[in-house]
């Protein structure tokens, strides 16, 4: 460890060119303790008082070692990826309950209309032009589920096709596109939310 000499002018030009005084991490902390010491015993006077003094070098693990927060990160890491790879498997297997973690909760929850809708949010934002037809966000409901009718976007005056989907986005049979005034709730009384 470098430090410039006590009373140096120019402590940071004694750095750089090399006229500090060096010693090896151990004399340096015996060095710092019985200054300390001897500190301790006298009465600091107001020169000693206003100069900065060095704290001691904290501890640095070796580079070989990983250091324990480190290693207490990747533990964390590896037992989050471990619960998710079961929160996954569960969710393929219905005949166990499913177990919701607090952090993973919203990122799962989101309904099939939802997840549509992020999808098609990241493909606009990612994407180079934006062609106002080829775009369709779904109509979500609170949940994440699809609204009974959905229509295409409108062009000017004239009304969007709309049709009817049940609340993962199936269209519903005897429902043809239609422009603008389409009843679905006439079609499918089940889908109440």
């Amino acid at each position: 460890r470098c430090l410039p000499r006590q009373g140096e002018e120019k402590p940071l030009h004694a750095l750089l060119h090399g006229t500090a005084v060096c010693l090896s991490e151990k004399s340096y902390r015996e060095q710092a303790k019985a200054e300390r010491e001897s500190r301790e015993h006298e009465e600091p006077t107001t020169s000693e008082m206003t100069e900065e003094t060095y704290p001691p070098k904290a501890y640095r693990p070796k580079p070989g070692r990983l250091s324990e927060l480190k290693a207490e990160a990747l533990k964390k890491d590896r037992r989050k990826k471990l619960t998710l790879a079961k929160f996954v498997g569960m969710a393929e297997n219905t005949a166990h309950p499913r177990i919701v973690i607090p952090e993973l909760r919203q990122e799962f929850e989101l309904g099939p209309c939802r997840r549509h809708m992020e999808a098609s949010l990241q493909e606009l934002k990612s994407s180079q032009r934006m062609v106002p037809r080829a775009v369709h966000l779904p109509n979500c409901d609170r949940k994440g589920f699809y609204k009974r009718k959905q229509c295409k976007p409108s062009r000017g005056r004239k009304r969007g096709l709309c049709w009817c989907v049940d609340k993962y986005g199936m269209k519903l049979p005897g429902t043809d596109y239609l422009s603008g005034d389409l009843q679905c709730h006439a079609f499918d009384s089940s889908n109440v939310e």
